[in-house]
């Protein structure tokens, strides 16, 4: 958006505001139609990508929702349905796709709504949610194809990718019952379990059967902190701060799922294939398994919670359930239910064969996808390292190799199940941590730092008067938005005026800034060499002719006494020899000098950053 446009933009929005509080309802109704066409040309210049609006168009909305709420007015209703409903930013019927700021700004004005005690407000969103994901997120068919001889899925790109936009979805409004819980907001569940648009009904944001509660309960319940290591960044919950907080948001979260299992009981199937009470299908993996396992007990003790609840189960009519009626209708009661589910996998868990043999053909597709991975990781680096060595006093930082278990099930000749990037996942953790810590590294080095609106960040760089000899190290800025938005002159993905520019991804410590350096300060990024110990112990196989990369496949039912042992860390015996050792070994040396002038430029952010950014008069002409 142009700046001059930005500026009408956050005009108008005052005028909207203003119309609101005063009730000037034939002027909001005559700037919401402007307003909606905005944000409709947003989500057709984002085309097929995820829409990012200007965060005006996420703010005109957050502060509307505001206004509302302390309103209470119905006569806005209609304004309702399109702000904190969601209109204005999924769209309707259109199919666009939600990016994460979008995702972030839904949230906060849930968290609004209901703060405000908005019931109302909360089914509007459900209303448009229900209807996104039918007509926007249906599910793909695969088109299978069996010309080569071989049946193969030609469209499984956009089968995945629509798969995975639907389970964030999903998850999103899953993390919306977990909040509706820690609220006690009893009556606004049992409103959106009951909204449907059809007959018979179909509740498109509520699970169907047992297997999806229990493999979304056990991904959101994740003991090891895979898939939501910082969950309470992506869905905070109001009043929770510190490090308890992602625990707190996990357990109401599966307190919501515990609700969604009982009412799977006040199902009436109305198709054959309706079995809301049947068992989940049961994981094939023994950590899988193990999971499930590990995660039952907390399970029943909320749905015993739950059970003796009296105004939940009253509200949500689910008092009906109980032991005399569970046996009178020949139904498992959920406390049952439970106990023999955890039977079931017990047992699953017991037969599963400890000596799986590893596959050779595995084992290369292993090493092939990281050395890929690793190789093109360390190369993207190049640009930013000196050529030669550093001699002198130096400043040395380094990121090891990574190690873990796996059932060994991913590696066997005729898998289970399959098991999804089971030969890039550890590759892939590894690079994030290489990148991450080369990133550390310029921000450890750094001997200035201004916080920069984004305006006056390229005007900032100006001032410093640098030239050529200079380039800029990029960490999660996005260039295209100055480009394209802010409209920089002489700036380029790759110069500013005559100043090269690299980018990279940002990370936790590391994000939205510039490092600007000399081309003489560069460090020098390098790889050392693995001592021969560890490679015999480890029986370590160079994969690399030009880094000293390392990795191995052990079975844990067939190593060592010595390797066996250092992988133990509490787990049953059963459990580590059903498993691999996955080792990927690596000494990756960033070496920079000992003084050397790193400034750093800090995008601007008042929801990132407390207190106020630098005047471009503080920034000194460098010498």
């Amino acid at each position: 958006m142009k700046k001059t446009e930005l500026e009408h933009f956050k005009a108008l929005t005052d005028v909207f505001l203003n119309s609101i509080t005063r009730k000037n309802y034939t002027l909001v109704s005559t700037i919401s139609r402007f307003l909606y066409d905005a944000y409709k040309k947003e989500r057709d210049k984002a085309g097929h990508k995820p829409v990012v609006y200007p965060n005006s168009y996420y703010e005109l909305i957050y502060k509307t929702i505001e206004e509302l709420a302390q309103l209470n007015n119905r006569k806005f209703a209609s304004i309702e349905k399109k702000t904190v409903g969601g209109i204005w930013l999924l769209g309707e019927l259109q199919g666009s796709k939600i990016s994460d700021n979008t995702y972030t700004w839904l949230w906060r004005n849930l968290i609004l709504a209901i703060q405000y005690e908005k019931d109302n407000m909360i089914l509007d969103h459900w209303e448009t949610s229900h209807q996104y994901i039918s007509y926007s997120l249906g599910f793909i068919q695969p088109d299978y194809d069996y010309s080569s001889g071989k049946l193969e899925v030609k469209n499984n790109e956009q089968v995945n990718n629509r798969k995975q936009e639907r389970e964030k979805f999903l998850e999103f409004h899953y993390a919306l019952g977990g909040l509706l819980m820690y609220k006690n907001r009893y009556s606004c569940i049992k409103q959106i379990f009951e909204y449907t648009t059809s007959h018979p009904p179909k509740y498109e944001l509520l699970p169907d059967s047992m297997s999806d509660i229990f493999h979304f309960y056990n991904e959101f319940r994740d003991p090891y902190e895979m898939k939501y290591p910082w969950i309470s960044s992506q869905y905070p919950f109001p009043d929770l701060r510190g490090m308890n907080s992602d625990y707190v948001i996990k357990k109401w979260i599966s307190s919501y799922f515990a609700v969604l299992f009982l009412r799977q009981y006040t199902i009436a199937p109305y198709l054959i294939t309706m079995k809301p009470l049947d068992f989940p299908a049961l994981p094939k993996t023994q950590s899988e398994i193990k999971n499930w396992i590990d995660g039952l007990d907390f399970f029943k003790k909320l749905v015993s919670e739950h059970l003796n609840n009296k105004e939940l189960i009253s509200s949500m009519n689910l008092d009906f359930i109980t032991p005399e009626w569970s046996e009178s209708n020949h139904k498992k009661h959920p406390l049952d239910f439970i106990d023999s589910l955890k039977e079931k996998l017990l047992n699953e868990y017991q037969q599963n064969a400890i000596t799986i043999p590893i596959s050779k053909e595995k084992i290369a597709q292993f090493e092939n996808s990281t050395k890929e991975i690793i190789e093109k990781r360390i190369n993207s680096f190049n640009k930013v390292s000196r050529k030669a060595d550093i001699s002198g006093e130096t400043d040395k930082w380094y990121v090891n190799g990574q190690r873990m278990l796996q059932s060994k099930d991913a590696f066997s000749e005729n898998p289970e199940v399959h098991h999804i990037d089971f030969d890039s996942f550890i590759a892939s953790v590894l690079s994030r941590n290489i990148s991450d810590g080369i990133a550390s590294t310029f921000f450890y080095k750094k001997s200035e730092t201004y916080l920069l609106k984004q305006e006056d960040i390229f005007k900032a760089i100006d001032k410093l008067n640098i030239n050529n000899e200079y380039l800029i190290v990029s960490f999660g800025i996005n260039i295209e938005h100055y480009i394209n938005y802010l409209k920089i002159p002489n700036l380029s993905l790759q110069n500013y005026k005559d100043i090269e520019i690299h980018s990279y991804n940002g990370s936790r410590l590391v994000d939205s800034s510039l490092f600007l350096l000399k081309k003489t300060d560069l460090p020098f990024i390098s790889t050392k060499a693995i001592e021969k110990v560890q490679i015999d112990k480890y029986s370590l196989y160079k994969i690399s002719d030009s880094i000293n990369l390392y990795t191995s496949i052990l079975d844990l039912n067939e190593t060592s006494e010595e390797i066996f042992n250092e992988n133990k860390d509490g787990k049953e015996e059963d459990e580590i020899r059903k498993s691999v050792l996955m080792s990927i070994i690596i000494s990756t040396e960033i070496k920079w000098k000992k003084n050397v002038n790193v400034i750093n430029l800090i995008e601007y952010s008042k929801y990132r950053q407390k207190g106020l950014p630098n005047n471009l008069n503080e920034i000194a002409k460098e010498e």
